[in-house]
Parts: C-alpha cells; sequence; structure tokens
C-alpha cells in the first residue's frame, strides 16, 4: 500500500514538472514572437519618422528569428484627410514553431512636419 502511494505521488509530480515545461517553452516562443513583432514595427515607425517617408510607404523588409517562418506584412489606410493618409494600420503574419500562427497589428499616424 505504501509502494503504491509513493508511486502514485512520483507520478503525479512527474506529470505536473512535464506539463510546467511544457507551458515555459509555449511562453518563450510567445515571448519571442511578441519582441519580433515589436522589433518590426519599431523599425517601421523609425523608417516614417518623416512626411514624406510615411506618403512612400515602404515597409522594411522581414526578418523572422530561427524557428518562424512565412512573415508577411499588410498595409491599410485606416484614416484620410481629403486625399492625405493620416493613419496606416500594419499587420504583421508568421508561423511559430510547432505551426502556431501568430498576427499582430499596429497603427501609425502621419508624423508633424
Amino acid at each position: 500500500m505504501v509502494a503504491l502511494a509513493i508511486l502514485s505521488l512520483t507520478i503525479l509530480i512527474l506529470t505536473y514538472f512535464g506539463s510546467s515545461f511544457t507551458l515555459t517553452r509555449n511562453a518563450q516562443i510567445d515571448t519571442q514572437a511578441q519582441a519580433f513583432a515589436r522589433s518590426y514595427f519599431d523599425t517601421v515607425r523609425a523608417n516614417w519618422s518623416s512626411k514624406q517617408a510615411f506618403n512612400a510607404a515602404v515597409l522594411p523588409t522581414l526578418t523572422p528569428p530561427s524557428g518562424f517562418s512565412n512573415p508577411t506584412a499588410s498595409l491599410s489606410a485606416v484614416q484620410t484627410i481629403g486625399t492625405q493618409v493620416v493613419l496606416r494600420r500594419i499587420t504583421l503574419q508568421f508561423t511559430g514553431p510547432q505551426n502556431r500562427s501568430y498576427r499582430f497589428s499596429t497603427e501609425v499616424v502621419l508624423p508633424p512636419l
């Protein structure tokens, strides 16, 4: 009876640690995906810091971190005043390890003169 109790307790502890490692790994992958998206959006904002660059609307090239693939960035006009686009939305999509899909978006406003 004691051996069965010890065996049950051991299996319970090993199951807990196994699921804990999986959750930790998934959290690390999610954090890496968020860091990639944040870095890309920061690059866009830096490149579009002038009115001329914002109007050109050229997106930088995508270089995903190791383990991530199929990156695409799309651009859409969110708000215009007359014919001038004053707010753009950038959507970044890619696939991570374990075939998990990620989608991030941000909006960038026309910089002042």
